[in-house]
């Protein structure tokens, strides 16, 4: 019999199904993650599986049933129904530019779907909750939310005042609609390094969940016995 691979080098749920890589099975914490607390967060080190985490959880939230036979899910999750999926990798922003133009090619996309008329594109925020709103009236289903990497731009702009406030005043008006918001969202989801709690980037989702140091969550990311 052939060896299986080790899905080195990928962060990819597709892929690693796809290609028959060796996976060990956390879809039965992905559907408890997914279907328990609206708002949760993930803290773990550099390189230990958050990507690829997220990338499950998308694939989930958009239903793709084919992707999860035999794994531990099929025994739990009996409808797969697909939801609208808003996905940001935070590692590929360093910069306030970098952010903004970040998040309008985020959300450009969406509003081009769901037909939404941008009348200031430099109103992100804004921008944010229209997107939440028309995703929610055309599918009839909540939004997805999955956040990686959420800290990486702020430690990248740590140095640099004006450019890490900037940062920070612009993670904070998202944060506050995916609060005021919640009718539309399933579930949001965001991992990082650090909860970086002196910035009170949290202090509008006073109802987080942090699963980062609970015993039912300690396998959740990366290769365990």
């Amino acid at each position: 019999m052939a060896q299986r691979k080790l899905p080195t080098g990928t962060t990819s749920f597709v892929k690693i199904r796809q290609d028959n890589l060796v996976y060990v099975d956390k879809t039965d914490l992905v559907w408890k993650i997914a279907n328990g607390e609206q708002y949760n967060y993930l803290s773990r080190p550099r390189r230990f599986g958050k990507s690829i985490l997220i990338d499950t959880l998308a694939c989930y939230f958009e239903g793709r049933r084919e992707l999860f036979e035999g794994l531990k899910i099929m025994e739990l999750e009996q409808n797969w129904t697909p939801r609208p999926v808003i996905r940001f990798d935070m590692s590929k922003v360093a910069s306030l530019a970098e952010f903004k133009m970040y998040i309008h090619r985020i959300l450009k996309p969406f509003e081009e779907e769901y037909g939404i008329k941008v009348d200031d594109e430099s109103m992100l925020g804004f921008r944010f909750e229209d997107v939440l709103h028309a995703a929610y009236k055309q599918t009839g289903q909540q939004v997805a939310i999955l956040v990686d990497e959420y800290d990486y731009p702020l430690i990248h702009s740590f140095n640099n005042k004006e450019e890490h406030e900037g940062i920070v005043t612009l993670y904070r008006s998202i944060f506050n609609r995916l609060k005021s918001e919640g009718l539309y969202i399933k579930c949001a989801f965001l991992t990082g390094i650090t909860r970086f709690s002196n910035l009170s980037l949290f202090s509008a989702l006073n109802n987080l969940s942090n699963l980062s140091f609970m015993p039912e969550y300690a396998s959740v990311c990366g290769i365990t016995q």
